[in-house]
């Protein structure tokens, strides 16, 4: 079986080479910067989706393409507060208009499977801590804050998939995400373009350190808080479903407070979880709840998510496993 990643020199891109390499598939990766995956089966080809001639270089015969590729205020190197003007058009020109390109090349070779990882940010003001989200609700976007124009564009793009699912024929499935947990290439995103350490990586740090942890905001506010196994189990069991297609939360129902995910930190990652000190900032601002009903997913799919206790062992057993206390100077 052959697959093309769009956007594979990502963090969730390369795990996802990387899950197909060891899964048997021929694997062919597109991205802007460098890729250092090495394989006999994988091909990578350096490109951006909105140059047309990047289509020219890569293969026809393929059985599914997963588009991770897009831009969003963690990675692009402007803000809407430092170029606006950049900022806008990189939207505009990469999540929609690269996407049709990437829709287009799959329509004109009849390729049969179409993958997009679009945003939870479609769903922001049904966010509640007593509100768990279905998958086919309309869209309902915040049009305050920096994610504006990033969730107006993924989900445009979105649109325009399932447009061509409908028209053509593909087996069109998009996957929303909310924040994807894993441990990556480097621990910091862009923060109005400078970088800054992630937040559940620094925690991790702290605890590491046997240094008290902090509890910001609401201690009660509830999250799905979601491994990257539960995105792969997803787009594998969406290519291997009889479904024409289909729109999926990659969540895990779990709904976790902020201050359960912060002590199970503790007990996961400190030399002494019994004697971690946490401190409590209830004014301090934290992130929105999101949390997610996936009955469908388990019952049209089977899917059996990660829940957070096999999250933090997973991301604990990843941080061994690439050295990443010596890499990045822990």
């Amino acid at each position: 079986m052959r697959v093309l990643i769009f956007g594979a020199t990502g963090n969730c891109g390369r795990y996802c080479a990387k899950r197909f390499l060891d899964n048997g598939w021929t694997v062919f990766g597109v991205g802007r910067s460098d890729f250092s995956l090495s394989h006999p089966k994988m091909t990578f080809v350096r490109g951006d989706i909105r140059d047309k001639t990047l289509y020219e270089l890569l293969p026809r015969d393929v059985d599914l393409v997963i588009n991770f590729a897009g831009v969003q205020p963690s990675i692009l190197p402007t803000s809407e507060k430092t170029d606006l003007d950049a900022t806008l058009q990189s939207y505009v020109d990469v999540n929609i208009s690269g996407v049709f390109n990437v829709l287009e090349f799959v329509r004109t070779n009849q390729i049969p499977a179409y993958v997009y990882t679009t945003s939870h940010r479609d769903y922001e003001e049904y966010w509640r801590n007593d509100r768990f989200l279905e998958n086919d609700l309309p869209p309902a976007i915040n049009y305050s804050g920096d994610h504006v124009m990033y969730a107006i564009t993924k989900t445009s793009a979105k649109m325009i998939g399932d447009y061509y699912g409908n028209a053509f024929g593909v087996r069109v499935f998009n996957l929303r995400l909310p924040m994807i947990f894993l441990i990556p290439e480097t621990p910091f995103y862009l923060s109005h373009g400078k970088p800054a350490m992630m937040p559940f990586l620094q925690i991790i740090r702290e605890a590491m350190a046997g240094r008290p942890l902090q509890i910001w905001g609401d201690k009660d506010m509830v999250r799905d808080y979601v491994h990257i196994d539960n995105l792969m189990s997803l787009i594998e069991l969406c290519y291997e479903s009889d479904l024409n297609g289909g729109t999926f939360n990659v969540g895990t129902g779990e709904a976790v407070t902020t201050e359960n995910f912060v002590r199970s930190i503790g007990t996961v990652f400190s030399p002494d979880p019994n004697n971690v000190v946490y401190e409590y900032f209830p004014d301090k601002r934290t992130y929105k709840c999101a949390i997610y009903n996936v009955d469908e997913q388990k019952e049209k799919l089977g899917y059996e998510p990660v829940l957070l206790d096999g999250m933090l062992r997973r991301l604990k057993q990843a941080l061994e496993d690439g050295d990443c206390v010596r890499k990045w100077g822990w």
